[in-house]
């Protein structure tokens, strides 16, 4: 078994401070271009700017060791990143967008043009987070918001070897029921889905093209105690996605999860099931069918108000000899993780992370460092 590179993870450290210290200098230009070209509303949040405009820049180092002598993957990297985040209300209208920019992609990730239904939901159009369980709803690109650097495998991003629809581009309807101190969120989101070329690729605003098949997905989730963290609930959502693939052409897929969120004094306790099943069509017109289940549990627990321990476990059964899943080698069947995040500020904090992950025919060791922040 080969060793970590610990020299690698020097010159992360090292890039790390690096970014820390100079790397912020490019968003003060961004800042005073978009407070010159939105001045003309007249909402304002504490930073003058109207609305709620939010930069989450981050910076990820990465070392992987002892993987497969066939390794896809390189020993060890840095990915600086940027996250524009910005929403606002006028009126009955509402607005959000988020553009993420970082060495491996850069993506328009939503764009959403709303209305007040009444008091308590909102009716949307444009490119969002598919409604599919309790992670892609709750945390977006900002990596600030995270407790850990990495996302469940089976919520990872389309760009980042997902095997679920993330993004839907269409109408999105959400709100909220208040039932005493207890609350019922509901959400429905129905649009263009994601196209396989090599890999989920959503569809694209700013670059539309390709073949995206209609999409449709429900969350409803339940919080029992005067609208608290602890949250229960299920999802689903059916799938038609065209594939580029020369063994596969087209796959219907559903999917069906549940969740449970619950926080004990200090120790926060989350936990997901999803099942995926799968018909694929080839070329030639004939099907065939896989179905899996994947689940994790991770533990967060704050030993200081600037400590936080982490731990996750993830897992799927029926992964093996599974058709879909032989078209994303990325996609992480297993991981076992353990890590402490450091809140140095009001909006810093650093990240340290360190895990055994199972690809579909590599096995390997990571250790991940990450600074983030968020801004203003």
């Amino acid at each position: 078994m080969r060793q970590p590179d610990y020299s690698a993870i020097i010159q992360i450290l090292r890039g790390a401070v690096a970014f820390f210290f100079i790397g912020l200098t490019p968003i003060i230009p961004a800042m005073a271009f978009a407070a010159g070209h939105m001045g003309h509303m007249s909402i304002h949040d504490s930073s003058g700017l109207p609305g709620d405009f939010l930069l989450f820049p981050d910076v990820t180092g990465i070392v992987r060791y002892d993987q497969e002598p066939r390794k896809k993957l390189s020993n060890s990297e840095v990915i600086p990143a940027i996250n524009v985040f910005y929403t606002a209300d006028y009126q009955r209208f509402r607005f959000l967008g988020e553009w993420l920019v970082s060495t491996k992609t850069h993506n328009l990730e939503r764009f959403q043009l709303g209305v007040h239904v009444g008091e308590d939901a909102s009716l949307w159009l444009g490119r969002f987070h598919n409604p599919i369980g309790y992670w892609n709803m709750q945390f977006h690109h900002g990596a600030f918001l995270q407790t850990t650097i990495s996302r469940p495998g089976i919520m990872a991003f389309e760009t980042a070897g997902g095997v679920i629809p993330n993004h839907l581009t269409g109408f999105l309807w959400e709100g909220v029921r208040q039932f005493g101190e207890a609350g019922v969120y509901y959400t429905v989101g129905a649009g263009a889905g994601p196209q396989i070329n090599k890999g989920l690729e959503a569809f694209n605003l700013i670059e539309p093209g390709g073949s995206h098949r209609p999409s449709a997905s429900f969350r409803l989730g339940y919080q029992p105690v005067s609208y608290g963290i602890d949250e229960f609930g299920v999802s689903g959502a059916y799938n038609q996605i065209h594939s580029d693939e020369l063994s596969v052409k087209n796959v219907n897929q559903f999917v069906a999860s549940a969740y449970a969120n619950k926080q004990i004094d200090s120790v926060r306790l989350l936990s997901e099931v999803v099942y995926v099943n799968n018909s694929l069509e080839s070329p030639q017109g004939a099907k065939a069918y896989d179905d899996f289940l994947s689940a994790y549990g991770q533990v967060e627990w704050a030993l200081h108000p600037r400590w936080t321990l982490v731990g996750r476990v993830e897992g799927t059964f029926g992964a093996s000899n599974d058709p879909y899943l032989a078209m994303f080698p990325k996609f992480v069947e297993d991981r076992f993780l353990g890590g402490v995040r450091y809140q140095v500020n009001h909006n810093m904090a650093l990240k340290l992370e360190a895990s055994r992950d199972h690809l579909r025919d590599d096995h390997f060791g990571q250790v991940m460092f990450q600074w983030s922040a968020v801004f203003p």
